[in-house]
């Protein structure tokens, strides 16, 4: 049995994709791991730089299914404890995934996370808060102090998936994401459903893994990914909290989108995505959480 399945789902990232793999040997610091990339239809090399590297298992997928779809493919029928989820535009430094797969077996322990890291070596903020109506609020009015960066191990509610270990036991059998959005929000309803169990999430900030960040995404999407991922934070809210509170949390946003819009204005700058997602918040506000979109704009899709 392996210590650990590696699961990474490309889209149109062959050379990030091949620094990842080239890290991954050192980063496993002597763990015996299956290693699985599904490629999501790609038109690019990723499939055949995937499947250059020894003891890789590529699996092709006839059309672009999505982040979550993709990464549940690649992390199934293991019998390994761990289970890593790793987005191909990260590199890992040596014994990083060693590390991470001895702390998520710590009891109570379900999912950790590493501190993620720009190229220029600077801090990169993944782990928040769920979305709450107080926290949204001052996030608004005080985005610099409302919601700190943790910057100390320990707790944290929920964390983007660039690199998320898990405990294969605190899954309970079920795959790790909810394939009910086709990108973005499935990491945090995992974070969510684990702490729900009694299963922690924890940020171990000293193991730092690069992250390029948006690699796919912003080809499918372009400047429109805020707008698709505030759509899964609705629809992920009002699955969990209720419509109402959904709506709530769309009234707290269109003030704050238009304040934002107001300082962008008086700093003569343009409004940017802003007037797209404000459509968002006021759909929410008025019609309620639009509909979860499984696929990305021309049936074509993203990871990372």
């Amino acid at each position: 049995m392996a210590d650990v399945r590696v699961g990474i789902v490309s889209w149109n990232t062959a050379a990030l994709l091949e620094r990842c793999l080239q890290s991954l040997p050192a980063a496993l610091g002597g763990l015996d791991a299956e290693v699985v990339v599904v490629d999501n239809a790609s038109s690019d090399a990723s499939a055949d730089v995937a499947a250059r590297r020894p003891g890789v298992r590529v699996v092709r997928m006839s059309s672009n299914v999505g982040y979550a779809r993709a990464m549940n493919v690649a992390l199934a029928g293991t019998e390994a404890p761990v289970l890593a989820a790793i987005n191909p535009d990260t590199e890992l430094p040596p014994d990083s995934l060693a590390i991470l797969a001895g702390r998520v077996r710590q009891p109570g322990v379900g999912l950790v996370v590493p501190q993620l890291t720009n190229s220029d070596g600077t801090m990169q903020r993944s782990v928040y808060r769920f979305p709450s109506l107080r926290v949204t609020a001052l996030a608004q009015l005080l985005p610099r102090w409302s919601d700190p960066a943790p910057t100390r191990p320990g707790p944290v509610d929920w964390a983007i998936g660039a690199v998320h270990v898990m405990n294969t036991a605190a899954l309970g059998g079920q795959p790790p994401y909810s394939e009910r959005w086709f990108m973005y929000t499935e990491d945090i309803e995992l974070c969510w459903r684990l702490q729900e169990r009694g299963w922690s999430v924890r940020l171990e900030p000293d193991v730092q893994v690069l992250h390029v960040g948006n690699a796919s995404g912003a080809q499918a999407w372009g400047t429109g990914r805020e707008e698709r991922y505030m759509r899964g934070v609705y629809d992920f809210d009002a699955r969990t909290r209720g419509r109402m509170h959904a709506r709530a949390l769309a009234a707290v946003l269109v003030v704050g989108t238009i304040w934002r819009w107001l300082i962008n204005r008086l700093r003569r700058g343009g409004p940017g995505n802003l007037r797209r997602v404000l459509s968002v918040h006021v759909q929410t506000l008025f019609h309620g959480p639009p509909a979860p979109e499984r696929s990305s704009p021309g049936d074509r899709g993203a990871n990372g």
